[in-house]
């Protein structure tokens, strides 16, 4: 039991901070909008505490995977064949209501913003680029590299990472790849013969990459930057997790990457709880990973999101007329129901992946 609180607790806190900054987006654009907040969730389903602040009702639901922000005046069938007042959202024009819907994406990509600010401040744990030993039958042992061995540069390019040293080696067009390594204090050029290995990443066929057959150590320093360079590469960190976010929605449409490989609301309890064992600053890492991923989810043009909400916008700016009310409502409905869809299925691919049923049992004794 110890251990499934020990992931829920983080969980819980993770996906609170991301739903609570979406929605405040949400909530500062009505403000600043003039339209009147009548209610801001955090969850969905029966309310577990609430309070009032002027005159929005400000609530926690049981069910913790979103929320949601209740303008004034959001319908016509809530309107009930009143006079539109200054403070609704129907009195509002195009750019007020998409800068209300469009607020809670833009302040998730602020806050993944922020995240990656204080973990490149505060500093983050780096993994050296030095073997820890060698996978039998692979070229690097035969090519001479000892256990030890700080890798300083692959193909002529500097690394200065793990993740970096792996990289360059994955993404050569050589298969020759020339290393330069440090051996106690000695610089030595070691070419390695690379091998390809078929990796299957769950779609309709398996992906090539190069390996030589290295292991990394246990060996890890404290990358710190001061505050330009920080915001500079954390700028940098939001646009490429946005661009390998896109990538892989990309495979899913392609099939190129199975629908196998998504974690649903199981998945990321599991995830989250593993990644807060590693401290503080992992799971800083995990938030901003999440912030971007929740904003460009988000955005998708899909009924019952802000992306399918600004595409009916468009329509309306187009046309220059809102689109029919009941048709709105019906498409919401649909997205909605695949949304479900959707979410039923990725919480039993988490069951199949996590094992999550075995899990349960243990925990409650059955």
């Amino acid at each position: 039991m110890d251990g499934f609180l020990f992931s829920l607790i983080p969980t819980l806190i993770v996906l609170g901070v991301l739903i609570f900054v979406h929605e405040l987006g949400h909530f500062l654009a009505c403000k600043q909008v003039g339209v009147a907040v009548e209610k801001f969730s955090i969850g969905f389903g029966p309310e577990i505490f609430h309070f009032n602040y002027q005159e929005t009702r400000i609530a926690v639901s049981l069910i913790p995977f979103g929320g949601f922000v209740k303008p004034k005046g959001e319908s016509a069938e809530e309107l009930n064949g009143k006079e539109l007042a200054h403070d609704d959202y129907m009195a509002k024009g195009v750019p007020a209501k998409a800068l209300i819907v469009s607020a809670g994406v833009f302040m998730n990509f602020v806050l993944a913003f922020i995240l990656f600010m204080i973990i490149f401040l505060v500093g983050r744990p780096i993994m050296k680029p030095v073997v820890g030993g060698l996978v039998k039958d692979y070229p690097a042992k035969a090519a001479g590299v000892l256990p030890g061995d700080e890798i300083l540069s692959v193909n002529g390019k500097g690394v200065d990472d793990w993740n970096a040293l792996t990289l360059a080696i994955i993404t050569s067009k050589e298969s020759s790849i020339h290393l330069e390594i440090n051996r106690e204090g000695k610089l030595l050029p070691i070419t390695v013969e690379s091998k390809q290995d078929s990796v299957d990443i769950g779609g309709k066929s398996k992906q090539k990459i190069k390996r030589i057959g290295i292991k990394p150590s246990d060996q890890f320093e404290i990358e710190k930057l001061s505050f330009f360079p920080a915001l500079r590469d954390s700028g940098k960190a939001v646009v490429t997790y946005t661009v390998l976010t896109y990538r892989i929605l990309w495979g899913l449409i392609t099939g190129e990457i199975s629908f196998r490989n998504i974690a649903g609301p199981v998945g990321i309890m599991a995830i989250t709880g593993k990644t807060a064992e590693q401290g503080i600053i992992s799971l800083l890492q995990l938030m901003a990973l999440l912030s971007v991923n929740l904003a460009i989810i988000n955005l998708l043009p899909i009924p019952a999101l802000d992306g399918g909400h600004l595409l009916f916008l468009g329509f309306e700016a187009v046309r220059r007329k809102p689109i029919n009310q009941i048709v709105q409502e019906r498409i919401t409905q649909v997205g909605f129901v695949c949304l479900i869809g959707l979410m039923v299925f990725v919480v039993i691919n988490d069951v199949q992946n996590f094992e999550i049923l075995a899990k349960i049992k243990a925990i409650f004794g059955k």
